[in-house]
């Protein structure tokens, strides 16, 4: 079965599906993952920041309908109260265009902060074209770091790279957490 799955890993549509599931999960990693997978040739460069854009506008996107859906739903609006979601909500009113691009720059705060803007009320097309915006300019820049560091130290990292993505992994994990928490109690 191993085999087989892993057989699939040449596919670019695969590779593609890999990269816009994974921007669900964490997607500053997902981000540098694809400026990785293109570096090392596995993927073109355009194929795979296409497909991190599109996986952080369907997450992002996703999470901002079901804010707009708690309105209607009970059970919805029930686990949409949060701390987080809360304090979001008074200053995505008055600017909606400052809130989500700092929504976008702080890891901690985008689950949260696109549920907020659904709650909101943040109109469809603000919400749409300052995600649009924020996404090219965030995922342009970790992509291309990523991108351009992969190519130029991948013969060094390369036979240390199994080692580094799972240490790298929990660091992110771990500070995120730590991030969160610390978010949670100010």
């Amino acid at each position: 079965m191993l085999e087989s799955l892993l057989s699939y890993s040449d596919s670019p549509v695969w590779l593609v599906l890999v990269v816009i599931v994974s921007t669900f999960m964490l997607e500053d990693l997902a981000i540098i993952g694809a400026g990785l997978l293109a570096a090392s040739g596995r993927m073109a460069p355009e194929l795979a920041f296409a497909a991190t854009c599109s996986g952080m506008f369907i997450g992002d996107t996703a999470l901002y309908l079901a804010g707009r859906l708690a309105h209607v739903w009970p059970w919805l609006a029930r686990h949409c109260q949060h701390e987080l979601i809360s304090r979001q909500i008074s200053p995505l009113r008055q600017a909606p265009w400052h809130q989500l691009a700092l929504i976008r720059c702080m890891p901690g705060l985008r689950t949260f902060g696109y549920i907020a803007c659904g709650i909101a009320r943040v109109p469809g097309s603000v919400f749409t074209l300052a995600n649009v915006l924020s996404i090219l300019a965030w995922a342009a820049l970790l992509f291309g770091v990523s991108f351009t560091l992969g190519r130029q130290y991948a013969e060094q990292v390369h036979e240390w790279l199994w080692w580094l993505l799972p240490i790298a992994l929990l660091v992110f994990i771990f500070g995120q957490k730590r991030l969160r928490s610390r978010m949670e109690m100010a």
